[in-house]
């Protein structure tokens, strides 16, 4: 879409994006609801590892408790799945189908050469990976079971070198499956089991490709707006920036326009105004915290003199805490002999009412995180 300066309702401040970014990530006035509800308005959280996604619930979930998110997935009104970006996330049940769809569309196109080189078809590859878990498999069993099908066919020599585990890698890319717990549960680290989503979930309609980008979009504005393109982009992961302005279009209706100080078009859904510029509380981001990652420019929310020190080259984005709404430093917790220690490390000065608030709030995440120690503490590194 080409916005035009007729069609731009109103000029927004870096300060009062990031008021509106934080609002809709619950992170000036956590959310209340089940699990299942704050999750989808957040419009699923990042999950490589165990253990964040709890921590970013606790800062934007009123009273959520450390055994919520274990009951949600569990109970399957939230499902841990490789989603958009190809990136594993936890994502309301009633989002699965758009969000699989969509993200499922564009790693076919990723590995449709590779698959090509082997001479196999994806799809069919996929069908026969979603009836292989009925059950509960793990990744080397989905893989050994499509060996033995493809006898003779050179999977890993048809996939980029440097890339691991190709026959899982083109039998998934189709999606269609999701984690069985304890996958997702706090403190669990063990293989990843996977089955069929509708084995696990009931039987649900497969949107159509433009129907779930549409989807997708829509829910990435919802929980991130006001939003450029590019944002969009980096946030779904989808690479075609022709399907997602085709998506845009068809919310053309829906869609309100913003500018941003640096002359950014951004894209908002109508209904949905920007924040006040006003107070923003301290708060924690997790590891790989989904406010800091879905943003092609972070500056919203990541100053860029600290960019280096938060979002690394590996892709890792660490653990990290807001003053006055922006990144202003790292967290970390350890625990040796039964004490549990949260350390806060500033980038720069913190004023005194700031460095109080802050050791508030990180005295309940430690307690919260290691809630079995014998005893909790706070303490400010140098900066």
């Amino acid at each position: 879409m080409d916005a035009s300066v007729e069609r731009v309702t109103e000029l927004l401040s870096l300060r009062v994006l990031n008021r509106s970014t934080l609002q809709r990530q619950g992170l000036l006035e956590p959310f209340s609801g089940t699990v299942a509800e704050v999750v989808d308005r957040l419009a699923g959280l990042q999950a490589q590892h165990a253990d964040p996604p709890h921590i970013a619930l606790w800062s934007r979930r009123a009273g959520h408790r450390l055994t919520d998110l274990d009951d949600a997935l569990t109970d399957r009104s939230v499902v841990k799945a490789t989603l958009v970006r190809s990136t594993l996330h936890i994502v309301a049940a009633s989002a699965y189908p758009d969000l699989n769809r969509a993200s499922a569309v564009s790693r076919l196109a990723t590995w449709g050469p590779s698959a090509r080189r082997a001479e196999v078809d994806l799809l069919g590859l996929n069908a026969e990976v979603r009836a292989f878990c009925s059950a509960p498999r793990t990744g080397p069993e989905i893989a050994d079971h499509l060996d033995r099908e493809h006898a003779g066919v050179d999977a890993a020599g048809s996939i980029p070198d440097g890339v691991r585990n190709a026959w899982f890698q083109l039998g998934t890319a189709g999606g269609g499956l999701v984690h069985v717990p304890p996958g997702g549960h706090w403190h669990r680290h063990d293989r990843a089991r996977l089955v069929d989503a509708r084995c696990w979930l009931g039987e649900f309609a497969d949107p159509s490709p433009e129907d779930a980008l549409q989807g997708t979009v829509e829910r990435n504005l919802a929980a991130y707006g006001p939003a450029s393109l590019e944002d969009l982009m980096k946030w779904s992961g989808q690479s075609r920036k022709g399907a997602v302005r085709a998506a845009l279009d068809a919310l053309d209706d829906r869609l309100v326009h913003h500018r941003g100080e640096d002359g950014r078009d951004l894209l908002d859904l109508v209904g949905l105004e920007p924040a006040d510029d006003g107070p923003a509380p301290p708060r924690f981001l997790a590891r790989w915290d989904s406010a800091l990652i879905a943003y092609a420019e972070r500056d919203r929310i990541l100053p860029s003199e600290h960019r280096a020190a938060v979002a690394k080259k590996n892709g890792d984005f660490l653990p990290s805490f807001l003053v006055d709404g922006f990144v202003a430093g790292l967290w970390t917790v350890t625990t040796k002999k039964g004490r549990a220690v949260l350390e806060l490390q500033p980038f720069g000065a913190v004023s005194t009412t700031d460095r109080a608030a802050l050791e508030e709030t990180a005295e309940a995440l430690v307690r919260y995180v290691e809630p079995d120690a014998d005893a909790h503490e706070v303490r400010w590194s140098p900066s």
